[in-house]
């Protein structure tokens, strides 16, 4: 029987036949998932035996999808989620918790930015891996502030508010900067409370929007808005930005690429800097961690993807497949990142940058800072009875 057993094996090998090979199943979103096949066909090389099927699913109907498989208990091994979606879907209780995998893995928090590690800390656990980030920094016509007298970006609250009453005063219809007035806007408005010192819970949990660092961001976002100097009303960013009419806006990444194709025209005329001081240069960030569904037959497996998702050498690959920034420090010594003036700026604001509070609320609360500012900027109320009221809604949404 060892004879036959050993011959039947060696027939098996020569033939070419294979035992069924391990499946693992990716659900990602949006331009990322058009691409992944290039790390998924490098990743399957170095595992021979392994199946990875990734099912690409739209943005729009990605928060869905997620719901839909986790009732149904239907949900892949290993997905991309957004950051600001972590605490919503974690609080299901459908993440792996990863600490045990961290502990004998080179994968751990020393990697990776603080404000990105931040987005997958919850309960006291871990529940995700940064991917790859993206932060807003300012993005400014050179040669518009240089005829008003700035031959640099404003570097600070004071110089962003003096550069923006210079640039308005050229004449009509011309303004300094585009901010969101209306709609949801909590995380643009976010970076200018955490400038200056304000945030919206201690460390004991207690609301702190009626400090006075809250109110003062309050007031210094509506006053562009009181003393126009940001536009109310409908425009084309990119056309208002190519004819200068509003030369500075804070935005991500994403709006590099944007900016040389849709305006050509103004190549050269422009750049990107940290976002302006108060205490700090704090801006948001954002991104898409991995996550494992507890519900996973192969956690091994989706471990080790994750893994070699977090090398070095593979973020950078990725960075150059679609541009997505790396979550992973070291890569931005890189010299495709660091020999770059404008990636370079966005890699220095990394180092100062947050996410908003990882709780499943914080879409709730966004809403309501976005509402409660509005007020602010229309006048309806003032920033303290605003801040006042926004106190308010928060504790009744988390109560």
């Amino acid at each position: 029987m060892r004879k036959i057993t050993l011959v039947f094996l060696l027939i098996i090998t020569l033939s070419g036949f294979s035992f069924a090979e391990r499946v693992l199943q990716i659900w990602a979103m949006g331009e990322e998932a058009k691409n992944l096949n290039v790390m998924v066909e490098k990743f399957m090389r170095e595992n021979p035996g392994v199946k990875v099927e990734v099912q690409a699913i739209p943005w729009s109907a990605a928060y869905d999808k997620l719901l839909t498989g986790i009732a149904g208990m239907q949900l892949p091994d290993l997905a991309q989620m957004g950051t600001t979606w972590m605490a919503p879907f974690g609080a299901m209780g459908v993440f792996e918790e990863l600490s045990d995998y961290i502990k004998n893995s080179f994968v751990n928090k020393d990697l990776f930015f603080e404000g990105s590690w931040q987005t997958v800390e919850m309960n006291g656990g871990i529940y995700g891996i940064p991917w790859y980030v993206d932060v807003r920094v300012m993005f400014y016509r050179t040669d518009v502030l240089k005829d008003v007298g700035y031959d640099h970006a404003p570097q600070t609250w004071e110089e962003l508010y003096d550069a923006a009453k210079k640039l308005a005063a050229r004449g009509e219809n011309m303004y300094a900067l585009s901010l969101l007035y209306t709609g949801v806007f909590g995380n643009e408005f976010m970076p200018f409370a955490w400038q200056a010192g304000g945030k919206i819970f201690d460390e004991k949990g207690k609301v702190r929007v009626t400090d006075p660092e809250f109110v003062e961001a309050i007031e210094y976002y509506a006053r562009f808005f009181w003393e126009e100097l940001a536009p109310i009303g409908g425009g084309n960013l990119f056309q208002d930005f190519a004819s200068g009419a509003v030369p500075i806006f804070f935005s991500g990444p994403w709006m590099v690429s944007m900016i040389d194709q849709q305006t050509p025209e103004i190549k050269g005329k422009w750049s990107v800097a940290l976002m302006p001081k108060k205490q700090t240069r704090t801006s948001f960030v954002g991104g898409c961690n991995w996550v494992i569904f507890n519900t996973s037959k192969n956690k091994d497996l989706a471990w080790k993807f994750i893994e070699f998702m977090t090398k070095p050498e593979n973020q950078l690959e990725w960075y150059k497949t679609v541009s997505s920034l790396p979550a992973v420090k070291s890569v931005w010594e890189y010299p495709e990142l660091s020999n770059n003036p404008v990636m370079k700026v966005f890699g220095e604001q990394l180092k100062d940058a947050k996410s908003p509070p990882n709780i499943p609320e914080w879409e709730e609360i966004a809403n309501a800072i976005s509402r409660r500012v509005e007020e602010v900027i229309y006048k309806r109320k003032t920033p303290q009875k605003a801040a006042e009221d926004l106190e308010k809604d928060i504790e009744k949404i988390v109560r």
